[in-house]
């Protein structure tokens, strides 16, 4: 009995140890905070889908009082699901599926219940896709679904495909068009603001939305010359026009956040042009008033990620809150907005954000169209924006290190140039 129990002791031993020594299982990496995000509707501005993808546990998702409503995120790339955490708000679901797909539209479901508890839930799931979303089809309250976070886990199999954009190089971004085909489209009934039109990508894919606001007296004319740029890089862009020429900038960065607004419902309609073009993500420019707007809708709307006020005017106000990436463009010779009263000040205050300035020569109108260096300005909007809506760190060198350099020191394009490389 002895030798059994010395054995047995022995036995247990040797198990403990190879326990002890035994490697931990590989940690899942979190892919999709900060991914762009989608939701079959949104109960109001301050609760959108990207929300629930954005590491905040203050903000959250909504949805309309409806049980069947969904919430997606891209991951950009093919990856290798194995856990999804669900950190709902009181409005939970108790019936759901978790959902994965190579293409946005064919659905794999990996995950199912009918007994939701809301709370927060971890589910381990083995699934792949490029996207993966939560279908809510019966609510645990009266409320819709709300979501603090949506985090999925796994590990990515690739690198994102970039929607068919190809690595970029000075003399493409200087080129007057990118490589994506365009089209435009008309708003019939513009809500919130005068008028707009849309120039998309006409190849298959969802992009962000870009919102270009005029300055005071100016129609879409004065940014005409930057959608087709954009949207040729992959963007869906809204032109728009405001509700009368003498609107103020608080006005405007209200119709930013009002079209901003009806582009992502347009891309969440079917049979529009854009239909299932939109992924979420906003960003915005503006001229002037216009880019007074745009520092506005990026302090008070958070699907708005990114934002390049141009000859921004917008007196006495305080932006230190804003958090967003900006780019400030200015103009050496600007008599009405000149960077020192305005954007000077507001990015020196801008503590929390991702921040590029750059002063070139001329006078207010410089950034409007038939108006400053194009090709410059044109390449460093797209690089701005693709990097921060897009996260495509493809566009990076062209704002910092050695390749933005040559820009930098032509002191005849570059007057005075300040970021907060490295990105």
């Amino acid at each position: 009995m002895r030798a059994l129990i010395a054995l047995a002791t022995t036995i247990g031993l040797a198990l403990t140890l190879l326990t002890a020594v035994a490697p931990p299982a590989a940690a899942a990496d979190l892919l999709s905070q900060g991914k762009p995000a989608t939701s079959s509707s949104t109960e109001k501005a301050s609760t959108p889908a990207s929300a629930a993808v954005d590491g905040d546990t203050r903000t959250r998702w909504s949805s309309t009082f409806g049980d069947r409503q969904w919430l997606r995120v891209d991951l950009g790339a093919n990856a290798t699901i194995s856990q999804v955490v669900l950190r709902w708000e009181t409005a939970y679901a108790r019936a759901f599926q978790i959902q994965t797909s190579d293409d946005g539209t064919a659905w794999t479901t990996i995950h199912s219940t009918t007994t939701g508890t809301g709370g927060v839930q971890t589910l381990d799931v083995d699934g792949s896709g490029r996207y993966v979303r939560i279908h809510g089809t019966q609510r645990g309250t009266a409320y819709g679904y709300s979501l603090w976070e949506f985090q999925v886990y796994g590990s990515g199999t690739g690198t994102p495909p970039g929607n068919g954009i190809p690595d970029p190089t000075t003399a493409s971004l200087e080129a007057a068009n990118g490589p994506l085909t365009t089209a435009t489209y008309t708003v019939p009934s513009p809500s919130g603001y005068g008028s707009g039109t849309v120039t998309y990508p006409t190849s298959r894919g969802s992009y962000p939305g870009v919102v270009l606001m005029p300055g005071y007296q100016g129609t879409q004319q004065n940014l005409r010359w930057l959608a087709p740029r954009l949207a040729s890089w992959g963007f869906v862009v809204i032109n728009v026009g405001t509700n009368t020429l003498t609107d103020d900038p608080a006005s405007r960065g209200r119709q930013i956040t009002a079209a901003g607004t009806q582009l992502l419902a347009l891309g969440n309609t079917a049979g529009t042009p854009v239909s299932g073009k939109l992924n979420g993500t906003l960003g915005a420019v503006g001229h002037s008033m216009g880019g007074g707007g745009v520092m506005a809708a990026l302090r008070d709307d958070p699907r708005f990620r990114a934002g390049v006020p141009t000859a921004p005017y917008y007196p006495n106000m305080n932006f230190s809150a804003v958090t967003d990436p900006t780019f400030f463009l200015t103009c050496q010779s600007d008599a009405v907005a000149h960077g020192n009263t305005y954007a000077v000040p507001w990015y020196t205050s801008m503590s929390q954000a991702e921040k590029l300035y750059i002063e070139v020569p001329g006078d207010h109108l410089c950034p409007m169209t038939d108006y400053g260096d194009k090709a410059k300005q044109g390449k460093w909007i797209v690089s701005f924006l693709s990097l921060w809506l897009r996260a495509d760190t493809r566009f990076s060198p062209f704002l910092c290190g050695p390749v933005r350099d040559a820009d930098q020191n032509d002191t005849s394009l570059v007057t005075r140039w300040m970021d907060t490389c490295p990105l």
